[in-house]
């Protein structure tokens, strides 16, 4: 039996492929190796693995993770999974490695994943060869969730979003003082602040919000992908954002000169398909 996970710090999706190829589908909460403390990890993990799943012993997992880019991280959450699948040979891998595998398998590419936060890079058809610089929510994470709500927060603050945006209820009762309070004193801020691309995906038919959200893709093609393009001009986006925002990600990839876009708003089924058809 194998275990692929797709993990991100708020949710995960399982799939258990059985002997006779069968495939059962699983949701839990996400298991970021970061977020707890070495001696915590195990703990989380019994916690947060489905139920379904406790008792099953898989003879691989491949757990692609939040997180997973440490290998002091990955080494502690392989070791806590151990611990539930005793039988098991485990792989803690990056998220990011996760996504280029479900886009282009054994083939090569740019790489993006565009979701709370965004990152972009090279994959060769087995590995990540390079990474754009990713700096973060506060300074970076351009056309990621967390952008985008920035970005919202601030034109509503600032007075600056058109009368029909800023009467609807999601933002009407805001208040620049349980705002400040979230991003610079809360435990998630940029989950904070990516809780408002919903908002935009509401109203992305309205000429503000579409201009706002081509703007933070633009800015992410400017500083992430434009300076890796000399390597490819083939490009896989991976997330949420990506996907409900697809026709202004389609028209700001063609202005870069990208030739080729596949985008994927979740990875696990095309993930499981790899290691079934690699493994």
């Amino acid at each position: 039996m194998l275990l692929i996970v797709d993990s991100g710090s708020t949710k995960s999706d399982w799939r258990l492929v059985l002997p006779d190829g069968t495939r059962q589908s699983y949701a839990g909460r996400g298991i970021n190796p970061l977020h707890a403390a070495r001696g915590d990890l195990l703990a989380m993990v019994r916690e947060r693995v489905p139920r379904e799943l406790q008792a099953v012993q898989p003879e691989r997992l491949f757990f692609y993770g939040a997180g997973c880019t440490q290998a002091s991280s990955t080494c502690a959450l392989s070791e806590a999974f151990a611990h539930l699948f005793t039988r098991a040979k485990i792989a803690a891998l990056p998220d990011f490695l996760g996504a280029a595998r479900a886009l282009f398998g054994s083939e090569s590419g740019l790489v993006a994943v565009l979701g709370t936060g965004s990152s972009c890079g090279v994959y060769d058809g087995g590995n990540v060869v390079r990474h754009s610089n990713a700096l973060g929510y506060i300074i970076g994470d351009e056309g990621s969730a967390a952008d985008m709500g920035k970005q919202l927060l601030r034109a509503f603050f600032y007075g600056q979003l058109p009368a029909e945006l800023a009467q609807q209820p999601e933002l009407r009762g805001l208040t620049r003082e349980q705002t400040l309070q979230a991003v610079y004193r809360g435990d998630a801020p940029a989950e904070y602040l990516a809780g408002f691309a919903a908002f935009l995906v509401k109203n992305k038919g309205n000429d503000f919000v579409r201009g706002l959200v081509r703007q933070s893709f633009a800015n992410f093609f400017d500083g992430h992908v434009k300076p890796l393009c000399g390597v490819s001009r083939r490009l896989g986006v991976a997330g949420s954002v990506g996907f409900f925002f697809s026709d202004m990600l389609k028209d700001i990839a063609q202005s870069y000169g990208i030739t080729s876009l596949e985008i994927l708003r979740y990875p696990i089924d095309r993930l499981t398909d790899y290691h079934v058809f690699n493994d």
